[in-house]
């Protein structure tokens, strides 16, 4: 065996970089005439835990890689891909697990989900949308003509208002469906919502560019004409007059003029009533026409995706359970009025400046469903 020798002052190692097949030669070479891993790293200018690399990776008489990572056999063939795909289509609304039990393909749920996605079809959730029928649409594309060109500062003058149902424990059921990507507000791929369901807490809240205005938790049942009115009184006059308040001090006063304010309310029977449009009539507030179904225009409903959630955290926090006795309802109210005063305006900045973008998605979609 020849003797093993050490190199004299080792250059210094070259930057890593892609080693060439000749390098990698030279090394499977020097190794098999005798030379230490370090001896062969001053050789080829490489550092010896490159040089070891090669050595445990490569063979010298067959220069092949030791370790060659396999190339693992496809698990089903075209014949079995092409009913997998068809089944998943037909079945587009069944979870993996039904459409392979429903395809007779015995495979796993992750093989499945790659076939899928060789053809762009993926696993998402339903979205749930109102449900649009062509009048919907041609008057949610007639609104968002008619605001097309407002700007931010146009949308911060929108009182925006909306009532919603707080109700405790209620967990959303999710639904699947299998679609590709950009079709995720095609009818069949939503599900569609109604306004309906027991309501344990109904609050009303508004909100406009200079912040939010007052939540207002309301008694049980349903809202009328005549509750309306006093929501109305106690939080949008409220709201105007604490807008149009003379600081301490000033030299003028602020008058409201047709184009200081636009409320925004929408179309539920208790708003439409003829003594609740004689009221705004009568205190000069002039309303947005809102066309029906379009809760997606109206920022306040993302506003209170956020508001509930932290809501449902902090009742959890407390050990809240859901019940009806009225001490618990006065205590979740409690919290719904905290949580409000907490509320800041950087969402409520970013919901408005939302506004112009989702004028373009209602045009976009001719008056159909929107990602908002």
């Amino acid at each position: 065996m020849p003797a093993r020798r050490q190199a004299s002052n080792p250059p210094n190692p070259q930057p890593k970089s892609h080693l060439s097949d000749a390098e990698i030669a030279r090394i499977l070479t020097l190794d098999h005439s005798g030379l230490s891993t370090r001896a062969i790293a001053s050789e080829v200018a490489r550092s010896q835990s490159t040089v070891s690399r090669i050595l445990r990776t490569y063979d010298y008489k067959t220069f092949n890689a030791r370790d060659r990572t396999r190339i693992g056999k496809r698990k089903t063939t075209k014949h079995e891909d092409r009913i997998l795909t068809r089944t998943a289509k037909a079945n587009d609304d069944k979870a993996y697990r039904d459409i392979i039990y429903m395809s007779g393909i015995q495979v796993s749920r992750k093989t499945l989900r790659r076939r899928l996605k060789e053809i762009d079809l993926y696993s998402r959730v339903r979205r749930q949308k109102p449900v649009l029928k062509p009048s919907h649409k041609a008057a949610r594309l007639r609104w968002a003509r008619k605001y097309q060109n407002w700007t931010v500062e146009d949308w911060k003058k929108v009182i925006w208002s909306d009532e919603s149902a707080i109700v405790l424990g209620r967990k959303s059921r999710r639904r699947r469906c299998i679609r590709k990507k950009g079709q995720a507000f095609l009818s069949r791929y939503c599900d569609g919502t109604v306004k309906s369901g027991k309501v344990t807490i109904m609050v009303w809240a508004c909100f406009t560019g200079a912040g939010p205005g007052p939540l207002i938790v309301c008694d049980a049942g349903s809202v009328n004409a005549d509750r309306y009115l006093e929501i109305l009184k106690d939080g949008v006059v409220t709201l105007v007059d604490k807008l149009l308040e003379v600081p301490p001090g000033a030299d003028s006063i602020v008058v409201a003029t047709d184009d200081t304010f636009l409320f925004m309310h929408d179309n539920a029977p208790c708003h439409t009533a003829t003594k609740v449009k004689n009221f705004l009539k009568k205190r000069r507030l002039p309303t947005m026409k809102w066309p029906a179904q379009s809760p997606d225009l109206n920022p306040i409903e993302n506003l209170w995706t956020d508001f509930k959630e932290r809501f449902h955290t902090r009742c959890a926090h407390l050990g809240i359970k859901p019940s009806t006795r009225s001490e618990v309802l006065e205590k979740c109210a409690d919290i719904l009025r905290e949580l409000w005063r907490e509320q800041g305006m950087e969402l409520i900045t970013k919901l408005i400046e939302s506004m112009p973008r989702r004028i373009a998605a209602v045009i976009a979609a001719r008056g159909g469903p929107t990602k908002y």
